[in-house]
């Protein structure tokens, strides 16, 4: 059945994160003071320590770090950029993240939101990774999109080719989290939180629409997962992968779906 490995040294996760670092994202997350790409750093780093955690073996006193999960992170506004280097294991990410004190780099640094050119910019890294042995038989990359405002460009066609790409195990993920918008689903946060299945439930915006089409579906391994995890433990069974983000406990929460695919880790 497919979306069924684990994760392992032998067949480690690959996790591509686009992360819209547009002018916007300077402006205060709703309910707080800090701007939206702060938020966005903190539970980053929040998702690396774990990632870093299950990747650790303890052998008597010492840690050995033997990776599990690859990390390739692309910002964009204007323009696509890649943080760090394609496919990093996760010891060289959280490395490169400590070293660049606890950032990304974001800032609203990068202009205005082309998601066109930020979508095909990972698709090429993901094609690159797919190509080689170590994903081949693996469970299928996890690209995680997170953007706080309406694009100028239409990614639609190249996140139908993402969810085209495939291990053995399934074809890749497409995860969407849109901060800041509002749709018609009524919950209070995650603990209640039922997942969109229709697009009904998402409300007349365009870009609600938009993103929710371009989300994948949740395998039901990813389901269970966000359930015994806490993470989502009420989400309905084929509920996209698409989060509205309201509050920062949201924000955190729909970052967290990324580490989703380790609950069933295999050492």
């Amino acid at each position: 059945m497919a979306y069924e490995k684990k994760i392992s040294r032998a067949e480690p996760g690959l996790i591509g994160l686009v992360l819209d670092d547009s002018g916007s994202m300077h402006e205060p997350l709703r309910g707080t003071s800090d701007p939206k790409y702060k938020w966005v750093e903190r539970y980053f780093g929040i998702i690396l320590d774990e990632l870093m955690t299950l990747s650790s073996d303890v052998k008597g006193d010492t840690g050995v770090i033997k990776p599990r999960y690859y990390l390739t992170v692309v910002k964009y506004g204007s323009r696509p950029e890649l943080w760090g280097s394609p496919e990093m294991d996760i010891q060289a990410a959280v490395e490169l993240f400590s070293q660049s004190g606890n950032s990304l780099g974001l800032g609203g640094n990068l202009g205005g939101t082309d998601t066109k050119a930020a979508f095909a910019e990972m698709l090429g890294h993901l094609k690159n990774s797919l190509a080689g042995e170590r994903f081949r038989n693996a469970f299928p990359p996890m690209i995680f999109h997170l953007s706080d405002g309406e694009s100028r460009t239409d990614a639609s066609a190249i996140a139908e080719e993402m969810k085209r790409q495939c291990t053995a195990d399934g074809n890749v993920l497409v995860v969407n989290a849109y901060i800041g918008t509002r749709t018609n689903l009524s919950y209070r946060g995650p603990e209640d939180f039922p997942g969109y299945v229709d697009v009904s439930e998402v409300g007349s915006s365009p870009d609600n629409v938009w993103l929710f089409e371009m989300s994948s579906v949740a395998p039901a391994s990813i389901e269970a997962n966000l359930k015994a995890t806490g993470i989502f433990p009420q989400i309905r069974p084929g509920s996209r992968l698409f989060f509205d983000v309201r509050t920062k406990d949201m924000l955190k929460h729909a970052i967290q779906v990324v580490s989703s695919i380790g609950s069933r880790m295999a050492r």
